[in-house]
């Protein structure tokens, strides 16, 4: 018997060998967005969840007097005392990144992240070693991973050689490469190229860090716990600590430490300030793929039931004369069911056809990203291929084979049964895929609308021609500074601590009772005018006016501090900042905000709020101290109009002259936004790739029902051609109940289209352009123009036939 029903499937789907197409190439795109968005959300959930120790493992977070949030760094010799004094504490282990100059012997040095570490870090975490072997507990050694190794020492064997440390530096420090390991998996939390002992980390000046300084502010430390149910307790238990820290810093004052498992830290690294560890991608980029994919396939599986509910038109003789052999309605059924099994079979081979294109494409838009699709060793993955294959089966073809059964076979043979183009459920699903389509191109024109905006938005201060140029450690500044004035494309040369976008720090300010954290930078007097931001109040100080009362030290890792006790910088705040202290911009000239007990501020202007990272972080409250430019550690320079790729070719060159063991450390300003305008074209490409696909279902599946609709109602045409109907008469009456399906559909698809991007983009950007009324407006005339497209071309094909045929036919 199922022999016998094969076979009629198959000479079916022979003589509809269109129709099949149709539909293997809407299914196979709608499976292959499935598996694609099944894929991200599993990619993007699995961060650090392959380490064994997973369960036990907990990161130390912080609070911090005036600030807001948990926090990422702690106090360095938390995890020894815990591990001393908590016998529930296993393991401890501190994590602690800086870049410096690496350089292999008799090979070029490179300006790269070293991280530092304990020795139980490689027991703690599963990275596993490809060859040799790691003694992290001795300071003269150090482990690389795979593409290190490729990096530092090309295709020679990196096992046993020397590795430099501090290369630019009087206070070198030669390693011994011990062990390979393999590169860390994208989806870790962990980057990493390079990891040696935590000896091996120096201060500025090359002296030893202190194991026992609670002034020293870690990058992170993870714990691990015998007994995980005891970490918050443990976390409460830790506050006997904040004593230690608060006296060793008068700057950060810890209030508090809570233990976060590395599970949730994954998942709520874009919450932890200060995270200082791949960061998972956000809940936009976990479920959007995700729901997008549903609503792809879903319209496929509408149009797939409604063009077989078109189809089965054609063979409603064949279903009347089986039901006269014998044949019951449960057989039909089944019949149907396996026709839609044997287009869903070939729609699945080409949904792992189109992956095999599509995912490697994906992950080359994206950065730390590596989805995949493998069928064979994946079990969940075939699970989910199971499901897909039985729920679009029950989803695309449960319907059509029930409505197909159930018709008798009188009425079949004396020509009553016409169905199709005037079902309400067929319109419904026809108007639900509309929705879809709705949704989809109303994102994407919202996107594309944004990237517009972005592209062209004003942040509030001078991006184009400017570069920084990070100076090395211990030299002095001036001799770079010379020899920058003397390029002729140079218009303007200034020197700060730190950067906007670039580098800065994170700074509790008091005034008046009111400790508030912000953004916190070391300029030059002339960096206000050089990087184009405005003031709303006050002035900025003339050059010899700014305070020697600076930091000392390189880099944004260094703690920003002022100068001798008591002594008073001149700062510069943003209106972000005054409100926050409880100022109008005009009052807040000429007060005094503290930094600590011994330093405070005086303010002389408010600059106007501006855009300090990126799209996505809100503006915070900012400050400025004026620092004196002997006291710099880069070189922020700006170009003349067109020549910044001039500048920056004769900076190489002096830079290779002046520092040849160095590595030139420098960005571009305009990088601040490279991001933002790459994540904007990923997104609008995605979506308007699949809005294309929405368009060409939603179109084929519209033009199954006003097909069946035309058919109905064929003789009816004839009759009023006839009598004198134009083909404007026509255009309406066919068109006639699909503008109601149109009308509805359009409302509800916009309202939801408008939603849901608005949504997603301000979970993306905080901030971006909104959802604009063109954008529904474009969604609406193009939905409109393909149904007049549509409805046009049946009535095209009417104005062709002869209408003495078809009543002699009808």
């Amino acid at each position: 018997m199922f022999a016998n029903y094969c076979r009629i499937v198959f000479r079916s789907l022979r003589k509809t060998s269109l129709y099949a197409l149709i539909n293997i190439l809407g299914l196979g795109i709608g499976i292959a967005a499935m598996i694609w968005g099944v894929q991200v959300y599993r990619f993007n959930t699995s961060y650090d969840s392959w380490h064994r120790n997973r369960e036990h493992i907990f990161r130390v977070l912080i609070t911090v007097a005036g600030g807001e949030g948990i926090k990422g760094p702690c106090p360095g010799p938390l995890g020894a005392a815990a591990l001393r004094d908590y016998p529930v504490v296993q393991q401890a282990v501190r994590w602690e990144g800086r870049g410096l100059s690496i350089q292999a012997p008799g090979r070029e040095p490179f300006s790269d992240m070293v991280h530092f570490t304990d020795d139980s870090f490689l027991d703690l975490f599963s990275f596993p070693m490809v060859r040799g072997q790691a003694r992290l507990s001795d300071p003269s050694t150090i482990v690389i991973t795979e593409t290190a190794a490729k990096k530092f020492f090309g295709a020679a064997d990196p096992i046993g050689k020397t590795l430099v440390l501090y290369s630019d530096q009087s206070f070198k420090k030669p390693l011994i490469v011990t062990g390979i390991l393999k590169d860390p998996p994208v989806n870790s939390s962990f980057q990493f190229g390079t990891l040696t002992a935590v000896d091996n980390y120096l201060n500025f000046d090359g002296s030893q860090l202190k194991k026992d300084d609670w002034g020293h502010i870690t990058d992170a430390v993870f714990l691990k716990l015998a007994d995980p149910r005891q970490a918050a307790q443990l976390g409460k238990a830790f506050s006997r600590y904040i004593p230690l820290e608060q006296a060793a810093r008068q700057d950060l004052r810890v209030t508090s430490f809570a233990l976060q498992s590395l599970t949730q830290t994954a998942s709520e690294s874009a919450v932890i300030d200060k995270n200082a560890m791949l960061e998972r991608p956000g809940d936009a980029g976990v479920y959007a793929p995700l729901i997008l994919a549903m609503l792809v396939l879903l319209s496929a599986c509408l149009n797939f039931a409604n063009t077989t509910v078109a189809q089965s038109r054609r063979r409603l003789k064949e279903i009347g004369i089986r039901k006269v052999m014998g044949s019951g309605r449960r057989q039909i059924m089944l019949q149907q069911l396996i026709e839609c099994a044997l287009i869903v079979v070939p729609a699945i081979g080409l949904a792992m056809l189109l992956d095999r294109w599509w995912l490697p494409f994906y992950n080359g838009m994206l950065v730390h990203t590596d989805v995949r699709a493998p069928y064979l060793t994946d079990h969940v993955l075939q699970l989910v291929l199971a499901g897909l294959f039985f729920g679009v089966i029950l989803l695309a073809g449960a319907y059509p084979a029930f409505y197909v059964s159930r018709f008798n076979a009188t009425s079949i043979f004396r020509g009553a049964v016409r169905f199709g183009g005037s079902n309400l459920f067929s319109r419904c699903l026809l108007g639900l895929q509309i929705v879809i389509t709705f949704i989809t191109l109303i994102v994407s024109f919202a996107f594309v609308r944004n990237a517009a905006f972005q592209r062209d938005y004003d942040y509030g201060y001078r991006r184009a021609d400017i570069m920084g140029v990070w100076l090395p450690q211990g030299t002095d500044g001036k001799v770079l500074h010379d020899e920058l004035t003397r390029i002729p494309g140079v218009q303007q040369l200034e020197g700060v601590r730190d950067q906007i976008g670039f580098s800065y720090h994170s700074w509790p300010l008091e005034a008046g009772g009111r400790k508030t954290e912000c953004t916190y930078l070391e300029v030059g007097p002339g960096y206000t005018e050089l990087m184009g931001l405005r003031l709303v109040a006050g002035t900025v100080p003339a050059p010899a006016v700014a305070e020697d009362g600076g930091s000392q030290g390189g880099g944004s890792g260094g703690s920003p501090g002022g100068g001798s006790g008591g002594s008073q910088q001149k700062m510069l705040i943003n209106e972000k900042l005054a409100f926050a202290m409880g100022w109008k911009p005009a009052e807040a000239v000429g007060r005094v905000i503290r930094k600590d007990a011994n330093n405070s501020c005086l303010v002389v202007g408010v600059l106007k709020d501006f855009t300090q990272n990126s799209f996505g972080d809100p503006i915070q409250p900012l400050a400025m101290c004026l620092i004196n430019p002997q006291q710099a550690s880069q070189w922020v320079v700006r170009a003349k109009p067109g020549h910044l790729a001039e500048v920056y070719d004769q900076v190489r060159t002096i830079w290779a002259r002046l520092y040849p063991a160095t590595p030139l450390n420098s960005y571009f300003q305009d990088e601040v936004s490279v991001f933002t305008m790459r994540l904007n074209a990923i997104i609008t490409r995605i979506f308007s790739g699949f809005a294309l696909i929405s368009i060409f279902i939603a179109g084929t599946g519209m033009f199954a029902l006003v097909s069946l609709t035309v058919l109905k109602r064929l003789r009816e045409i004839a009759i009023r051609k006839i009598v004198g109907a134009q083909g404007r008469h026509i255009f309406w009456l066919v068109g006639a109940g699909y503008w109601r399906i149109f009308l509805v559909s359009s409302i509800i698809g916009g309202a939801v289209g408008f939603l849901m991007a608005r949504q997603l983009m301000n979970m993306i950007f905080r901030i971006n352009a909104g959802v604009r009324a063109d954008s529904l407006t474009l969604s609406f005339f193009g939905i409109l123009l393909l149904s007049g497209l549509v409805i046009g071309s049946r009535v095209w094909w009417l104005a062709g036939l002869k209408t003495t045929d078809v009543l002699k036919t009808e």
